[in-house]
């Protein structure tokens, strides 16, 4: 899939995940923490959303990022950001307890 056709698939299925919730645009990007605007041209397939943005959407609506990326096309994420989405699905307290854990073992494989 070209990305100009992946593009429009993914403001496509946001749009439709967002009307099966009953949500507005206005209130789904309100809950993303992302500017209307930027959300509308998502879902008219005119901006193609960085991973980090879906995840953002997908949290706000409470869907996997499976409804929204076709499968033939989800692309291998990074180990940042593979620990970037796992904190995001985590509350306040848990963000910073993982963030303790993720330096101490840092400084643990730097000292060797």
């Amino acid at each position: 899939m070209e990305r100009n056709e992946l593009t429009k698939e993914i403001g496509k299925r946001i749009r439709n995940e967002r009307r099966k919730q009953e949500l507005n645009q206005e209130e789904l990007a309100y809950r993303a923490g992302i500017h209307t605007s930027y959300y509308g041209c998502i879902e008219r397939g005119e901006k193609c959303p960085t991973i980090e943005t879906i995840i953002k959407i997908c949290k706000a609506m409470d869907i996997p990022v499976s409804k929204i990326i076709p499968e033939n096309n989800v692309p291998k994420l990074s180990p940042e950001e593979r620990m970037l989405s796992a904190l995001h699905k985590l509350s306040p307290d848990k963000q910073e307890y993982f963030a303790d854990i993720i330096e101490n073992i840092a400084e643990l494989i730097l000292c060797d």
